[in-house]
Order: C-alpha cells, then sequence, then structure tokens
C-alpha cells in the first residue's frame, strides 16, 4: 500500500474516492463500446500522437493494460497507460494499493465525449464536429457508453460506473433512468448546463425523477465536461488571443477565462434545486458535484442563506413536512450540508474554505486518477491543507462524506 501522510494513516482502506474515470485509449473504443463509436474513436485516433501528454488518448503502440501497480505508481502514473485505466478486472489491486474502498468511476474517452457535444451548444466548434449529426452522435456515444458502464457495474460494487442520463421529456429522463437503475447502475450524471427533461431543475414534474433515486439510494452527479456552453448560448466570452496558448485537460481549456466560469452551470443547477424546494420534497436524495473546483459552494450557501433571511413568499406555501410558511423550514446552507457533496482539486485551499464558510460535512476526497487534473499524490497535499483542523474533520472529507455519494 501507497504510504499515506500519518495523519491520513487511520483511514487507510477506508478512503471514499469520489470521482475517478476509466481511461480507454481510442485505440480500443470499438471493441470496448461497439462500432457506433467507430466515427468518434476515428476522429481521435486522426490526432497526432503525443507521448508527453497523459491526456491524448491515441496511442497507436498502445500495448495493454500492462504498468505495474504499485505505490511509486498508483498516485503519480497518468492516461490511457496508467494501470487499471482499461482492465476494471485489476482495479481492486488499484484501490487496495492507493488506500481506497470505494470509488466512483466517470467515463473519459466516449461518455465523456458524448456528454461535451450533448452540453454544447449550436454554433460552438465543439457542436459542429460533426455538423447537423452532433446531436445524434452524442446520443450515440452516450449509449455506448452506459451499455459499457451496465456490463461493467457487475465486475465490483467497490467502484460503480456512472451512467450519461439525458432525455428531452421529463418521462424520457425518467425511463432512462429506470432502465440503468434495473440494470445495477448505482450513480447517474445529469448535463448541468443542459434542463433535464427540458424543465427546470425544480419542476415538479421530476418529481418522480428525483423520487425514484432517492428511494434506490442512487447519487445524482454534475461532473464537468468542460465550458458548459449551454449556460452562456456562446463561448465568445472567452475567444480572445489573450487566452490562447495555456494547456488543455480532459474536459477543457484551462486558460483563465475557462477556469473563470466553469462552476457557474453546477452553481446554477444547484441554487435552483436548494431554493426551488427539491429537498424539503425529497429530502434523502443524494446530490454530487465533481471536478468543478470548490471555492464556490461556500459563498453559494452564504448568499442563499441571506435571501432566505430577507425575502419571502406573498402567500404561505405548504411544505413536505405538513407545515405551512413563507420561506423554506431549513436554510440552504442545512440543505447544502445535508444532501450535496462537492470534490476540491488537489490544489484547493479546503482547510481555509471550512473555517471560513464551515460546510465541513459537504467537501470529499477525490482522485480523478487517471486523469492528470487530479495532480500528483492528491492525497498529501489534500491533508496538508486540512490536517490542521483535526482527526474529525480529517475523517469526514476523507471517508464519511463521500459515503453520501457511495453508500453501502
Amino acid at each position: 500500500m501507497y504510504e499515506l501522510p500519518e495523519s491520513v494513516r487511520p483511514f487507510a482502506g477506508r478512503i471514499n474516492d469520489v470521482d475517478s474515470h476509466e481511461m480507454i485509449p481510442a485505440q480500443l473504443w470499438v471493441e470496448e463500446f461497439g462500432e457506433v463509436v467507430r466515427p468518434w474513436a476515428e476522429k481521435t485516433m486522426a490526432t497526432p500522437p503525443n507521448p508527453g501528454n497523459a491526456n491524448v488518448m491515441n496511442i497507436p503502440d498502445y500495448a495493454g493494460d500492462v504498468a505495474e501497480i504499485s505505490p511509486d505508481t498508483v498516485w503519480t502514473a497518468k492516461g490511457s497507460t496508467a494501470p487499471a485505466a482499461t482492465d476494471m478486472y485489476r482495479r481492486h489491486d488499484l484501490m487496495d494499493t492507493m488506500g481506497i474502498k470505494r470509488q466512483l468511476m466517470f467515463p473519459s474517452g466516449v461518455g465523456l465525449g458524448g456528454s461535451i457535444l450533448f452540453g454544447s451548444a449550436k454554433g460552438t466548434a465543439r457542436y459542429e464536429i460533426f455538423g447537423d449529426e452532433t446531436y445524434s452522435m452524442a446520443l450515440k456515444l452516450i449509449r455506448a457508453h452506459n451499455e459499457w458502464s451496465a456490463r461493467v457495474a457487475s465486475i465490483s460494487d467497490r467502484f460503480r460506473p456512472v451512467s450519461v442520463i439525458y432525455g428531452d421529456t421529463p418521462e424520457e429522463l425518467i425511463a432512462v433512468t429506470k432502465d440503468l437503475l434495473d440494470r445495477g447502475i448505482r450513480a447517474v450524471q445529469l448535463s448541468a448546463s443542459r434542463l433535464p427533461g427540458g424543465v427546470s431543475p425544480a419542476s415538479p414534474e421530476l418529481d418522480p425523477f428525483y423520487a425514484m433515486l432517492a428511494e434506490a439510494n442512487v447519487p445524482l452527479t454534475l461532473h464537468t465536461t468542460g465550458v458548459e456552453s449551454l449556460l452562456f448560448r456562446t463561448i465568445e466570452w472567452g475567444n480572445a488571443p489573450v487566452f490562447q496558448g495555456y494547456k488543455m485537460g480532459n474536459e477543457g481549456s484551462l486558460d483563465p477565462w475557462n477556469l473563470s466560469v466553469f462552476h457557474l452551470a453546477p452553481q446554477n443547477f444547484i441554487a435552483t434545486i436548494v431554493t426551488g424546494r427539491v429537498f424539503d420534497r425529497h429530502p434523502t436524495l443524494r446530490v454530487g458535484v465533481l471536478e468543478y473546483t470548490a471555492h464556490w459552494i461556500g459563498p453559494l450557501a452564504e448568499m442563499l442563506d441571506i435571501w432566505h433571511d430577507n425575502n419571502q413568499t406573498i402567500i404561505p406555501v405548504k411544505f413536505a413536512d405538513g407545515s405551512e410558511g413563507r420561506r423554506l423550514p431549513m436554510r440552504p446552507s442545512e440543505y447544502i450540508a445535508r444532501n450535496v457533496r462537492v470534490a476540491p482539486f488537489d490544489f484547493e485551499p479546503v482547510g481555509r474554505y471550512i473555517e471560513k464558510y464551515g460546510l465541513e460535512d459537504v467537501y470529499c476526497f477525490a482522485s480523478d486518477y487517471p486523469h492528470i487534473e487530479g495532480g500528483k499524490r492528491p492525497v498529501d497535499r489534500l491533508a496538508a491543507s486540512i490536517e490542521h483542523l483535526g482527526p474529525r474533520v480529517m475523517e469526514k472529507f476523507f471517508v464519511t462524506n463521500g459515503e453520501l455519494l457511495l453508500p453501502a
């Protein structure tokens, strides 16, 4: 096992990782996901190979998932050649060496590609990749990933592939989700920038959807796909020479404009379901926000509390517990603490966030393995940020907070 920092060692083998990925190289996509993904695979394999960039998934000389699983590699290896990035039957050994008990596993090439296209606005470069067929191609890629996820889900309960859900109507969204749950999927992902089922996330038309997830103890997650251009309808705001020349992550550009706005889509989603009384109607609903940074959740909770305390409906409304009032029975920050979990990047000062805003029940550990955005040895960096807050907060961050998204 990797030699964890002294402050984290009491949690070895109990750590919950709320964001990891498969990272199958493009050379295997047709074999793993089916003929339907060939156009996406061919576009990816047409890009120049770059052994120095672990984000590039075009690996012509790919020799298989053969990299050694060792304490020296599990927190430093990145990309499609990292151990257990492709062969899910090696994932247990990887997690054991990391000290991880359970792990959510999000898509990379196929499912992430479909999610990126699905969340892109018409007229943007991403949306035009397949011209008029872009939206239908997005759904084909998502469905192919979901088929793969359902197969992989049967391998182990410890790592849980996340399926991407979609629907132009609430009825379609519910049907797609129910089919996946019936096939053993234990976590689902929505596009943060696209209206779920074509309606507001607070719409009562989605109550059967939320109730289904809550009853099944299946978390609803929002995971970055880069610039969620549907929220802006355009990404021309960032189309300036000054924003060029920055690194590209798996999900998008790491330029200053993108980094300053890409959290706005999940922030809008969370604000909508909190103030829209979704958590009042569905108190056991579980929601996770991954790889969107964590700096925004504290200020959002503070802002929503201010409006809660200084605003009210004109006519009293009835709440889920039978009471009546003009404000939610709990403050927004309390719903967030109970129902929402957010994962920071390893470079974020999580300890400072907690000291300033509280919400010590909200922040969770995530490795982002094997994407480079997860950093090297993120356990060490995140532990250094919060260990001064003591073992109780440390255990929440590395173990118990993540249990909301990874229930037994």
